[in-house]
């Protein structure tokens, strides 16, 4: 059915149950156009009304410092810029996917990601055009489209209800056409945050509601349309398996035909809550545009419209917020192309002027080989480097003989997770290269760090993107031992640490199941067969303690003798992971009553507790000294 005869059928008919559904067809194709062409042929084989392409052009999304210097920023845009780069069609190439899906009389909608890629695909006699998450807040983005007299299909992933409803009210305040869809902005999407009976709310925002699903199955869809979902959108892939960042969370041509599956995932999603979580924050940080300085800004200066622009990354004032900020003064220098955040507007205190802090243990911060001058000057006893692929290439040559060296090596190789623990040998080679280039990186910049060993923080893998019905732990840790034992280091020149994970971790924008190095029985396994002692992660070990029903205390106290590095911070929920200490809901007095007779360093690890000269970072340190500076 036609877009148009289907709103049309919506406005007139009450009973009218139709629900019109869009195969997104995305970046899937992965810059090939004759796996385009086919994807448009299977999707219009297994019934749907209408295929979606996403079209951009970089250089007017992100910064022109990120687009230079991919790795500037946090490690994920290192893998996404020039994923998105290589997997863009041409124009030529979308004129012959329009001429297909005529002659298929199926439906053609893309979602551009700025203005100008809204100009040439306005050229393609759209049914609509899609704006994605990201940009439900990009009002100038989003007028730009409505200009066009076409429907506007707005999913509202990575936004709260307050956030949905500020902009709703510009929709109709400029008389623009828009339906609604309930998305959550994790690929793939935990059943638990889908939140669909927030489809109600939506219903009273929107004359016409739809779904727009990144979870696993097939089911989902099915419950949004019994729910009044009149539009339901999902990916479309010939492997799941693929590189690039929404194979992952889509469905073969086959699975669009199913109705029906677990009804007991179906209970995890009936939520009426609205939550924006961590890995959505991922998400809006990377495709969000916020506002960036058009020019170096004093401090003292006073904000105005022509002073910013709107580009990724998302982590400053969103351009549905600026209007609070502009005339207001500024509180810190500015560069020119970097974000300017809510911060920018309050008196933050320099790292330059952060206390000294009083611990019974070495204690410590982490930050990144490019943020390293900010951080040296307090003298911790223990820092840590947070590393991506890219930064083992840096050549990093600093000396410090008051700190402690850590190193944590790279969780990411050439897209891929590392994991040792896989029977993929590629996987595997992947991984111990990586791993073997943290080990001889670290050795090298220990030699300005005298003070004492370094010490490896590593993820050894575990992981799998499906569940599993019954994993056989003591194997997966065997082979990850086995594989371990291949690695070339000296004992006497670096410690290497491995890290429990959390029972359902956000890696590359969605949820895991993690298996392997979860249980404390695996840690134990895998540090009594090695010699090696092992990070404990605070938050982690609550994390999976709370999805698999067992004590905190009972992990913390069989794990102890094993520890020789810690990271500090609170968790909540199965995957609420960082938060700041004290707002979740681990046990710390218990924790640290267990763990105060121990041999350990430690550093604080706050949700981008290093934004804002380490804003989060300070506050905890400042926490944990009024609380447990005895026992740290």
């Amino acid at each position: 059915m036609k877009l148009s005869d289907h709103i049309r059928n919506i406005n007139s008919d009450q009973d009218y149950n139709y629900t019109y559904v869009i195969a997104e067809i995305g970046i899937n194709h992965n810059g090939s156009l004759d796996t385009a062409l086919e994807l448009v042929k299977e999707a219009h084989k297994a019934g749907v009304d209408a295929v979606k392409f996403q079209k951009r052009d970089l250089s007017q999304i992100y910064s022109s410092k990120i687009l230079d210097d991919h790795n500037s920023a946090e490690w994920n845009f290192e893998y996404l810029i020039p994923l998105l780069a290589e997997f863009e069609l041409s124009h030529e190439e979308f004129y012959i996917i329009n001429d297909l899906c005529k002659d298929l009389d199926l439906d053609i909608i893309v979602t551009p990601m700025d203005k100008k890629s809204a100009e040439f695909v306005s050229t393609l006699g759209l049914s609509a055009f899609k704006i994605a998450s990201a940009d439900m807040v990009n009002l100038s983005l989003i007028e730009k489209c409505a200009s066009y007299n076409l429907p506007l299909l707005i999913s509202t992933g990575m936004w709260d209800e307050a956030d949905i409803r500020q902009c709703v009210d510009f929709y109709k305040s400029k008389n623009i056409e828009y339906s609604l869809l309930l998305a959550n902005s994790t690929y793939p999407s935990p059943y638990e945050a889908i939140g669909l009976k927030f489809i109600d709310t939506l219903k009273s925002l929107s004359a016409i509601v739809g779904y727009s699903g990144h979870e696993r199955g097939t089911f989902i869809p099915i419950a949004a349309a019994a729910l009044g979902a009149r539009i339901v959108e999902k990916h479309i892939t010939f492997d799941k398996a693929q590189e690039g960042p929404d194979h992952k969370a889509s469905m073969l041509p086959s699975e669009f035909r199913i109705m029906v599956e677990d009804l007991r995932n179906l209970e995890k999603a009936l939520s009426k809550n609205k939550n924006v979580n961590q890995a959505e924050t991922l998400c809006k940080e990377a495709f969000a545009k916020s506002a960036v300085s058009l020019k170096k800004l004093q401090k003292g200066h006073i904000l105005t419209k022509k002073d910013i622009d709107f580009r990724s990354p998302g982590k400053g004032i969103f351009e549905h917020e600026i209007s609070d900020y502009l005339g207001r003064e500024l509180k810190k220098e500015i560069n020119t192309g970097d974000y300017i955040s809510k911060e920018d507007f309050k008196t933050a205190l320099s790292i330059n002027d952060w206390k000294s802090f009083d611990f019974s243990k070495k204690w410590g911060v982490k930050c990144r080989f490019h943020d390293y001058d900010q951080y040296k000057v307090l003298k911790s006893p223990v820092i840590e480097f947070h590393c991506s692929q890219t930064d083992l290439d840096i050549e990093f040559n600093s000396q410090n003989s008051e700190s402690e060296l850590i190193i944590h090596a790279p969780e990411i190789v050439d897209r891929e997770l590392v994991n040792i623990c896989s029977t993929d040998e590629s996987v595997v080679k992947k991984s111990l290269d990586i791993i073997q280039k943290s080990i001889d990186k670290t050795i090298e910049i220990s030699k300005g760090w005298p003070l004492a060993k370094p010490k490896m923080v590593v993820h050894l893998g575990g992981m799998s993107l499906n569940s599993i019905k019954s994993p056989d732990h003591k194997q997966m840790i065997s082979v990850a031992i086995e594989n371990f034992n291949k690695l070339s280091y000296d004992r006497d020149e670096i410690d290497i640490i491995p890290e429990n994970l959390p029972g359902r971790p956000w890696y590359l924008g969605g949820e895991w199941h993690q298996y392997g190095f979860g249980p404390v029985d695996d840690m134990i396994q895998f540090c009594e067969a090695t010699g090696c002692k092992i990070t404990y992660d605070i938050c982690h070990a609550q994390l999976w303690c709370k999805l698999n029903g067992i004590s905190l205390l009972d992990y913390t106290k069989k794990i102890m003798p094993y520890v020789s590095h810690m990271h500090i911070s609170d968790a909540t929920g199965i995957n609420g992971e960082g938060i700041q200490m004290f707002e979740g809901e681990i046990n710390f007095d218990g924790v640290f009553n267990l763990a105060k007779d121990y041999d350990f360093t430690w550093v604080t690890e706050i949700w981008s507790g290093h934004l804002h000269n380490g804003s989060g970072t300070y506050k905890a340190l400042c926490d944990l000294e009024q609380n447990y500076s005895t026992e740290l």
